[in-house]
């Protein structure tokens, strides 16, 4: 964790000027999606009712009763969404309620999907990028499709339902991040035949 740092700063320095630019809108975008995110977080104590369900059975798995809505309840798979219950089962095992880990988890994965968002925008503009012209125009061209790319996460985090459910307790944030990693994956492995098909985990997992 140490090395963080000193890697950011690597990558930083390794960028040039635009693209410098354009990690700072996208880490911007992020911020105005934190800031959107957090209404639903801390003015109003947003959840959907069903949350409720994967908590229930996070809670009594990991304190011994197994999968049940209750202590002493009917073994049974009441929850559709396996990914996410052990997810919040392994939050509430080191001491993190699902109310608070499932706020936690809503963040995380609903910033990690702007990049996915961007990312996926940006190689359907421009295309794989050793394949991109080296004119002056050429690379002209591609700045402004990069910038035009960022209008892609820029909708998303203005858009209230994407806020709204990032934080209402369910798995809608690792399913958008999921959608749109394994969306990104699978544009990146169509430009670049030499790459492993990960797209086919992160699909599996978004099936989950």
């Amino acid at each position: 964790m140490y090395r963080v740092p000193q890697r950011l700063y690597g990558w930083w320095r390794g960028l040039d000027d635009h693209q410098r630019v354009q990690s700072t809108l996208v880490f911007s975008i992020g911020l105005l999606g934190l800031a959107h995110y957090l209404l639903f977080c801390i003015p109003q104590q947003f959840f959907i009712e069903d949350a409720g369900i994967s908590f229930a059975y996070a809670r009594n798995f990991v304190e011994g009763d197994g999968f049940v809505t209750y202590p002493g309840g009917e073994r049974v798979e009441g929850f559709s969404n396996p990914s996410w219950t052990f997810l919040i089962a392994i939050f509430y095992a080191m001491g993190v309620e699902p109310w608070t880990s499932s706020k936690l988890l809503g963040a995380i994965f609903g910033l990690l999907t702007l990049p996915m968002v961007y990312g996926t925008a940006r190689r359907t503009l421009i295309g794989r990028p050793d394949l991109s012209l080296r004119s002056d125009e050429g690379i002209q061209r591609i700045k402004r499709l990069d910038r035009l790319a960022l209008l892609a996460p820029l909708l998303l985090v203005l858009s209230p339902q994407f806020a709204i459910w990032n934080a209402s307790g369910l798995e809608n944030s690792l399913f958008c991040f999921l959608l749109s990693a394994a969306t990104f994956r699978i544009v990146k492995e169509g430009q670049e035949p030499e790459k492993r098909p990960l797209s086919a985990l992160l699909f599996a997992l978004l099936a989950m």
